[in-house]
């Protein structure tokens, strides 16, 4: 069984690392507990000049900080070259400012990190100041590549191979690897699907303990980000808004339903869908048009960033085999997996009822990614409809186990197993 103290090899790890020796501060934004400040400790360890970590979560941290800022890194760096890690950024006061301060004042010989949890207070509080003096990284819970890396160095490379074969075919039409060890991926994305990627509950073995870790990681969301920093006093109402979005994730999003639903005003479920989304909790898809400003009037469609804290709030643990929503959480899976490969993701939906679970853009290209785990056969005639209409070069449809290949008016469309993503 991994230990506590072990450390999981991030991906973002290698698109920080060019980096490292420039002067830029690096901020890293995420969900809570998703491994920010693990991730700054394995990058501490690989400099060699002095490190010190600064935690905004305590108090007496923000007032040192805030009254003298020049003092306090002068103090902390000596005549040494310094690496400063600042950890929850935006519980500091004119956190932007500070940091410009700072940079300008030490920018050779202090190299500036910084984590947040809340996108929203960073854009308000810190990056406004930082204009062309930060980078700007995200890190969510462990996507599935990174899961199976965690339990199988082995397996992973198989996995690596055919999950770059999928991503090589939306964005060039390269085509996907045959399949390997597909049962031994498939009990991993059972599992995964079920509990997510929180670092911690990815550590433990027991169902129970991963259980249990998740209920905390809910527990600390709703006292520390909500209650804390949103000053939401009434944590059951929004507890229960949060139950009812997640039985309405991967459909689309009609907000007065969902108010009238859970009792509130539709401002108030605006303010909570906001704090979701700014949490790293929920992500929300808008639909494909030609008409980018009709695309942002139209109802989104919202997923969860975490499965294991979306299923944890519906209080729905149950293994793979025993579950209803496996649909949701197959479409749902495929959106996480997108979005972290940086895709632009959109769904497509027409006044007659088609619907394509997602459209990417790529390089002026759309690519149409259909989610049918019943294979290629459960297609209907939405799928179709929008190969007519915008006549794609390729398409992708996932499936639970199939990898398949056919062509359809011109476009080359590519059943894929799920658990290559």
């Amino acid at each position: 069984m991994p230990s506590k103290n072990i450390f999981f090899r991030r991906d973002l790890e290698d698109k920080i690392t060019p980096f490292l020796n420039r002067d830029e501060i690096i901020i890293v934004r995420g969900p809570r507990q998703s491994g920010k400040t693990t991730l700054m400790r394995i990058i501490a360890n690989r400099l060699k000049y002095k490190k010190e970590f600064v935690d905004f979560d305590i108090p007496g941290n923000r007032l040192a900080v805030s009254e003298s800022p020049v003092e306090y890194v002068r103090r902390l760096a000596g005549n040494s070259k310094l690496a400063l890690f600042f950890d929850e950024i935006q519980r500091l006061e004119n956190a932007g400012e500070l940091l410009k301060i700072i940079y300008d004042t030490f920018k050779s010989s202090v190299k500036i990190f910084a984590t947040g949890s809340s996108s929203l207070e960073l854009k308000q509080r810190v990056l406004g100041a930082l204009v062309g003096r930060a980078i700007v990284f995200e890190l969510y819970t462990f996507g599935f590549g990174e899961f199976v890396r965690a339990r199988d160095e082995g397996l992973y490379k198989i996995f690596k191979e055919r999950n770059d074969s999928v991503f090589g075919f939306i964005e060039k039409g390269v085509e996907p690897l045959h399949k390997a060890l597909s049962n031994d991926l498939l009990t991993l994305w059972k599992e995964y699907i079920v509990y997510g990627g929180y670092p911690e509950v990815v550590k433990a073995k027991d169902k129970g303990l991963k259980e249990a870790l998740l209920e905390n990681l809910a527990n600390l969301y709703i006292e520390k980000d909500i209650i804390s920093f949103f000053k939401i006093e009434n944590t059951k109402e929004f507890e229960n808004f949060v139950k009812i979005i997640s039985f309405n994730d991967s459909q689309i999003l009609k907000l007065s339903n969902l108010a009238n639903d859970a009792g509130i005003s539709f401002y108030k479920a605006r303010q909570y869908l906001d704090i979701l989304e700014n949490t790293y909790i929920v992500k929300t898809v808008y639909p494909y048009f030609k008409n980018i400003a009709t695309s942002i009037r139209k109802a989104p469609k919202l997923y969860f960033l975490d499965l294991g804290l979306r299923n944890i709030m519906l209080k729905n643990m149950l293994e793979y085999d025993k579950r209803e929503d496996i649909g949701k959480l197959a479409e749902n899976f495929v959106f996480i997996e997108l979005a972290r490969a940086g895709k632009n993701i959109k769904y497509w939906h027409t006044k007659s009822g088609a619907e394509v679970d997602f459209v990417l853009e790529e390089q002026g290209e759309v690519v149409p990614v259909e989610v049918k785990m019943g294979g290629s056969k459960a297609l209907g005639k939405s799928f179709y409809s929008f190969i007519e209409t915008y006549k794609p070069n390729r398409a992708l449809v996932i499936t639970f186990d199939e990898l398949s290949k056919k062509t359809v008016k011109d476009t080359t469309v590519y059943s894929v197993p799920i658990f290559y993503l």
